[in-house]
């Protein structure tokens, strides 16, 4: 929802603004040409930015990725965008960061005035999503967040080493003030990066936990246009990535998927042998995880995700009128939120 602004509260700032992200090819077999973002809400703004800012030493942008020098106030959603986000009478104000090594941003989106409700998933419940970031500086990305507002998911509290004998990789699961997850890994020898050379955070991908893989796989395969490449047969399991992600006892297998023309990752899991509970917030509710994706055609990629076993959230069932653009909020078979733009 990048653009969204007080006179109007139209998305034509977001049109524009987002095409230069991970924009992938309009030849692209499916309705999916790009990424723009991985997006969560939050209960207050100032905090989870302050999180992100000061913790991770990401740096919140305005429009066409300008510096942020002031947060928004509040502004009431028109009638098209309550459609489009299934709220009545909520006020609205986001920030986004760019995320140093990655093409698509992290976005905090805040309703107030509306109901809304707090959950927390655990690592293995259906339609959980998690930012992983890569970091030079492990130790120091866990200690801003304790600083910070955040808290530790790994068992222990402290980043554990990942990899082989002789690995000198580490990695260490937190949440944000919202609960929302990531994973800080430090990778060893540091993978390259386009980021700036005084920058902890290297890179990032996305990561979601899944029903059923075959499904997953066919969504993203055949209704989006995604690559996929699928998880081996067997699941697998390690006691340290297990208290790595708390969750003991687990087995995994993991798959991927990620838009033709991009080098966005996402990191799809499932799980056995522990127990799972699907997790499927509102769009305005706080930790709600959606991601943005650009399409060729919001109607008929909305279309193709009704029939390819997913569903759709704007109220209405149909794309509303975003400024000069259509726009659509939908749900995967997992229940993660998908925000269809062109």
């Amino acid at each position: 929802m990048r653009g969204l602004r007080s006179e109007t509260i139209s998305a034509a700032a977001l049109v524009a603004a987002c095409g230069m992200l991970s924009a992938g090819t309009a030849d692209a077999p499916g309705p999916a040409i790009g990424v723009r973002a991985i997006i969560h809400s939050v209960a207050d703004l100032d905090k989870t930015v302050k999180f992100y800012r000061d913790g991770l030493g990401m740096q919140p942008v305005g429009q066409g990725g300008k510096p942020m020098t002031a947060m928004p106030a509040p502004q009431p959603l028109n009638e098209d965008l309550s459609k489009f986000t299934d709220t009545h009478g909520a006020k609205f104000r986001n920030a986004s960061f760019n995320i140093p090594g990655a093409t698509f941003e992290l976005e905090l989106t805040e309703f107030t005035g509306t109901p809304v409700k707090k959950a927390v998933p655990h690592m293995q419940d259906p339609g959980a999503a998690t930012l992983v970031l890569t970091v030079r500086d492990v130790d120091a990305a866990l200690d801003g967040v304790k600083k910070n507002g955040g808290s530790v998911l790994s068992i222990g509290g402290e980043p554990m080493k990942i990899g082989g004998e002789t690995s000198k990789s580490r990695s260490v699961f937190v949440r944000d003030p919202d609960g929302f997850m990531l994973e800080l890994a430090a990778i060893q020898p540091a993978p390259k990066s386009s980021a700036p050379a005084d920058s902890n955070i290297l890179g990032g991908r996305i990561g979601e936990t899944i029903k059923d893989t075959d499904q997953t796989m066919r969504f993203y395969h055949d209704v989006l246009g995604f690559e996929t490449k699928p998880a081996r047969t067997e699941f697998a399991t390690d006691a340290t990535i297990a208290s790595l992600i708390d969750a003991k006892g687990a087995h995994w297998r993991i798959s991927s998927a990620k838009v033709p023309g991009t080098d966005v990752n996402f990191e799809l899991l499932e799980f056995k042998a522990v127990p799972r509970k699907d997790f499927a917030l509102r769009v305005p509710d706080p930790g709600s995880p959606a991601v943005s994706i650009h399409v060729k055609d919001v109607e008929s990629a909305m279309k193709s995700v009704a029939a390819g076993g997913g569903s759709i959230v704007t109220r209405g069932g149909e794309p509303v009128k975003l400024g000069p653009a259509m726009g659509v909020f939908v749900r995967d078979p997992n229940g993660l939120l998908i925000e269809l733009i062109p």
